[in-house]
């Protein structure tokens, strides 16, 4: 019996099919066709990767603050959520929340319109939220946890750090985005967002394409 495949990403497949789809070299190569009036990107240049070896997929869980202070960076916001589910060979999971908690993994045929629908604008319990999100981590080391956020913790920080500190000793990949206002000037609580970068999280401040390209290089 032949062991399983996996692709070979220094390689190009000349038979193309899901399963050796290079997700990761196919969105650097089509972020500049990304058209602002349907809010898509238009995949012009797909690539696939020769098999050689099974890998397991990937599963990224974006958690959105939708509390009051986010109202600026909601489109940003869209446009990830927009860029990643429209990947194949990765499960997304979407969960939006303020104080109370929204999960709309479910609704992730059209992510941009399902962000920009559900308008929450209460206060801020990040914790709460990234607890919540815990529930879709069933292999760490294959899934990204991205929380999209101005850090602004309207609770008790502790259940958030422990949350943070549980999924870093999992080694789940943790990435931390910080709001944006409508000029793209970051806007976050300063001292959250380092401890949240102490206990493992990679925190930045940036627009969607820079997300995609960092968010290539975290999953290597």
């Amino acid at each position: 019996m032949l062991p399983p495949v996996t692709p070979n990403r220094f390689r190009r497949s000349s038979v193309p099919s899901a399963a050796n789809f290079d997700w990761r070299r196919t969105l650097r190569e089509n972020l500049k066709t990304y058209d602002p009036d349907t809010q898509r990107i238009i995949a012009e240049n797909i690539r696939f990767n020769s098999r050689e070896k099974r890998r397991l997929p990937w599963t990224i869980i974006l958690c959105f603050d939708q509390s009051g202070s986010m109202t600026d960076s909601v489109i940003h916001s869209a446009v990830m959520a927009a860029i990643l589910c429209g990947l194949p060979g990765v499960t997304v999971k979407m969960v939006l929340f303020d104080t109370s908690i929204i999960d709309v993994s479910d609704q992730l045929e059209d992510p941009l319109e399902t962000l920009l629908s559900v308008q929450l604008g209460g206060g801020t319990n990040i914790g709460r939220a990234v607890t919540y999100c815990e529930q879709y981590i069933t292999d760490p080391e294959r899934t990204v946890f991205a929380l999209i956020t101005d850090f602004a913790e309207g609770a008790a920080p502790r259940m958030l750090f422990t949350a943070l500190a549980r999924m870093a000793e999992a080694r789940v990949r943790m990435v931390g985005l910080t709001a944006l206002d409508d000029l793209g000037t970051p806007c976050f609580d300063a001292v959250t967002a380092q401890r949240a970068a102490d206990i493992g999280m990679h925190v930045g401040a940036m627009t969607p394409d820079r997300f995609a390209n960092w968010l290539a290089e975290v999953m290597q």
